[in-house]
């Protein structure tokens, strides 16, 4: 609700007909995409916390957690390590970094931000912290082209094409990487102005 959809899990029949990261490399046909868009409603998911269910009322539509399934798998990760005595410790679950605590001598864990127009190895700044995660999203990882147009996997629910806004990537760094998961890729999508906005 807080990104007015720009954020949606029920983004799933868009997923599935692009395709992108699991085969897809071709532009579907606009028919498709505006079918797949019309079944992309969070408001029309429920939730029964009671009976812990979800339904969704059309067969066509679904659900996919991938904006947010890294950030929670660090934030068990790092619960669980928190629960057996651990201090200090750094997750990489790619694209999501979770640190806790300081470094064993007591310096701040150093986390470079990918540079997103060039190779891994090289970083456009380097964010020095303890006890925080930093998640960027970013079009450059899992992508394809089709007459020299690169389509990226972060799609625009309300568009129901790859989210382009002149945004070369996002990073948010914050207590919960649940939370800067879906931030970074909500802000993505909703592009500098509002993206802003909803960060702050």
């Amino acid at each position: 609700r807080i990104t007015d959809g720009a954020f949606d899990v029920t983004i799933w029949p868009l997923v599935r007909l692009w395709g992108i990261g699991s085969g897809g490399t071709s532009v579907p046909p606009e028919a498709d995409i505006a079918a797949a868009r019309d079944r992309v409603n969070y408001r029309m998911l429920e939730l029964d916390a009671d009976a812990t269910t979800a339904y969704l009322p059309e067969a066509a539509m679904g659900v996919d957690v991938g904006a947010i399934a890294k950030g929670y798998a660090a934030d068990e990760a790092a619960r669980i390590l928190d629960e057996a005595g651990v201090d200090h410790a750094l997750l990489d679950f790619g694209g999501n970094i979770l640190v806790m605590g300081t470094k064993r001598d007591g310096t701040l864990w150093r986390i470079g931000v990918q540079r997103p127009d060039s190779e891994r190895s090289r970083y456009l700044g380097i964010v020095s912290t303890a006890d925080r995660t930093v998640v960027t999203s970013g079009p450059y990882e899992r992508f394809f082209v089709e007459d020299g147009v690169r389509y990226h996997h972060i799609l625009n629910p309300d568009t129901g094409y790859p989210a382009r806004n002149g945004i070369q990537q996002v990073t948010i760094v914050a207590e919960r990487s649940m939370d800067a998961d879906a931030l970074s890729t909500s802000t993505y999508v909703l592009g500098l102005p509002a993206g802003l906005e909803l960060a702050e």
